[in-house]
């Protein structure tokens, strides 16, 4: 099988439009990475492709499981490891995008034998309160700490129940060093450039309906739910109980979703073997993008 290709950057890059273009161009179909698009119904706030962009070219793992259903970075490894076979078979190319960086390690070197779920020790978890959970993280795993964000709770429950189960750190469990082999486009912008398209992205998704979808999205699920959590989504949800008002929710959104991509880059640079690529012209970043891949 030819070597899958991995587009990555942080968030508003123009990950998606490159993976566009590549696919029309090389014959390939895309999977996701998205830790949020992978839920049913969870369109605005994710910035799920378009129904025209599906329509061009064949997309995977979108809209694959509802939002209170169990699904962590194994159940991602199988089912991407599933797809980008199918797609080898069919003779077309695998092209991956998302920010979801973990699960993009989980299928590419796989994920370390850690201690499995503990019923146990969750329910104490959810028992604290999320900012005690990540001071507690960030005291027992310092590197976990600074990689997940406060807001996480899913994650930070995870790497708090490794470290309980185990007495290890989760980031002391290593990954394996023979990696699927891929492709690795990384995209980067300026710092100022970055901003701007990170607001505008934010403004966006609230002009689309992002609290009207997120009071829908409560009618049928628990609140505590894990896609709730997520940036945009969290803020939206306090609109739709009256917590918050939308300005108060657009400037959260705002900060968490800039945390966010400065967190993408810091693991993108932990990463080896990543191709970086100016993304301030898309038409010069695909044109360096085939000419990568097809060297």
């Amino acid at each position: 099988m030819q070597p899958i290709i991995v587009i990555a950057g942080p968030t508003g890059a123009g990950k998606s439009d490159l993976a566009m273009r590549l696919a029309e161009a090389l014959g390939g179909e895309i999977v996701n990475y998205d830790s949020i698009q992978i839920y049913r119904g969870f369109d605005v706030g994710s910035a799920k492709p378009s129904p025209a962009d599906r329509e061009r070219v064949p997309h995977h793992l979108y809209d694959i499981v509802d939002a209170d259903a169990e699904f962590n970075a194994a159940d991602y490894a199988r089912f991407a490891a599933l797809t980008c076979e199918e797609i080898g078979a069919r003779g077309r190319r695998a092209i991956l995008v998302g920010g979801t960086f973990f699960y993009l390690r989980a299928f590419l070197a796989g994920l370390p034998k850690m201690p499995g779920r503990d019923a146990e020790i969750r329910r104490r978890l959810k028992r604290i309160p999320p900012a005690r959970l990540h001071r507690w993280l960030s005291k027992v795993d310092p590197q976990s700490g600074r990689k997940i964000a406060p807001g996480d709770r899913h994650r930070v429950e995870r790497a708090l129940e490794v470290w309980i189960a185990s007495g290890r750190p989760i980031s002391s469990w290593g990954h394996n060093v023979n990696e699927i082999p891929s492709i690795k486009i990384a995209l980067t912008l300026e710092r100022p450039a970055l901003v701007e398209a990170l607001d505008r992205r934010v403004e966006a998704m609230y002009a689309n309906g992002l609290v009207e979808e997120t009071r829908q999205l409560l009618a049928r699920y628990r609140r505590e739910a894990r896609p709730f959590g997520a940036i945009g989504y969290a803020e939206a949800a306090a609109v739709a109980m009256g917590e918050r008002t939308t300005d108060e929710a657009v400037a959260e959104t705002r900060r968490r979703t800039r945390a966010y991509a400065k967190r993408q880059m810091t693991w993108l640079r932990a990463e080896r073997n990543v191709h970086w690529i100016d993304a301030s012209n898309r038409l010069d970043a695909f044109a360096a993008a085939l000419r990568l891949i097809e060297s």
